[in-house]
């Protein structure tokens, strides 16, 4: 007993107590603060970035405005650009987390077009597509069906799919029964909680590792979905080709979750790692050789003739 009169076993029990408080109304905030983020991120508007393309026209393409309806009744809006040569053969490009077709315009379709017909269309919950729960490419996979079917309906392909962070994560999780050649994912995730732990970090939550995974879990409850992980799906997309593309410098998703992804997919399969890049930006950072090897992987899997090895390559 203290001078006091209080007993050490109760200011033990007493600390105990407020810290099993704490930690209960931090969990419940990540879960529902967390999970409300990563489910109903909020919108950004379809409008140029500091002053560069709003649509296909102001690049002097032609193009189609477009809308087609997944298997669960979300309306998917988007564009369909012209190639700039006679070919049936297609890219659909899957844009990242939050945004919209709007950065896939200016950084991937001027050096695409040339060479093939462009699908641009915004996810279910982002930009001018129908309101629904974003769940980091579970759901996402509906609307890479619904545009490869309608890409499909209107005689195209083949037919590649190019993605973006979630978009390359949701291009790695298709349903492989689609007719799809290629598939290119840059900066994508093996695993959910791997971009959150990283975005809690760089905002000092504590226990970064702990309130990713219940982040994610809350985000499923919440939409109502079992959330499926890249790393268990990448293996069924032999024999089509896969190039992944890792930014090395990335801070919100670690470069070595594309080489996991890479050590578990079949051949055939490449892995970019381009040095120096940070989230996004791998295309700026490495210029005409992030162009150079997309457009000969495209070729190759576009219209294959032969066997393909596996690379291995940084840049």
């Amino acid at each position: 007993m203290t001078a006091l009169g209080v007993r050490p076993r109760s200011i033990a029990t007493w600390i105990g107590r407020l810290v099993g408080l704490a930690a209960a109304v931090y969990v419940a905030f990540v879960s529902v603060e967390g999970s409300r983020r990563l489910v109903r991120p909020g919108r950004r508007p379809l409008e140029a970035l500091e002053g560069g393309p709003a649509t296909p026209a102001d690049l002097g393409l032609a193009y189609e405005e477009v809308s087609f309806e997944t298997e669960d009744g979300i309306r998917l809006a988007g564009w369909l650009i012209a190639a700039g040569r006679e070919t049936r053969a297609a890219v659909v490009l899957l844009h990242g987390f939050s945004w919209n077709r709007i950065p896939d315009l200016t950084e991937f379709v001027p050096w695409l077009q040339p060479e093939y017909h462009v699908l641009q269309f915004d996810f279910r919950g982002h930009g001018e597509s129908g309101d629904a729960p974003i769940t980091l490419g579970t759901a996402e996979r509906r609307d890479v069906v619904a545009a490869v079917r309608f890409m499909e309906s209107r005689g195209y392909g083949p037919i590649a799919l190019m993605g973006l962070s979630m978009g390359a994560s949701a291009a790695i999780m298709f349903l492989y029964a689609l007719p799809v050649a290629a598939v290119v994912a840059d900066a994508p995730f093996a695993e959910l909680h791997n971009p959150v732990e990283n975005r809690m970090r760089e905002l000092r939550y504590p226990l970064a590792g702990i309130g990713s995974r219940i982040v994610v879990l809350a985000a499923a409850l919440r939409a109502r979905i079992r959330l499926v992980q890249p790393i268990d799906r990448v293996a069924a997309i032999s024999p089509r080709g896969l190039l992944l593309i890792a930014p090395r410098e990335d801070r919100l998703t670690s470069w070595t979750q594309s080489q996991r992804l890479y050590d578990t997919a079949q051949e055939p399969k490449e892995l970019f790692v381009v040095a120096g890049a940070e989230h996004g930006v791998a295309r700026q950072q490495a210029g005409d050789e992030y162009v150079r090897r997309v457009l000969a992987f495209l070729e190759r899997f576009m219209g294959r003739t032969g066997p393909h090895r596996s690379r291995v390559a940084t840049g």
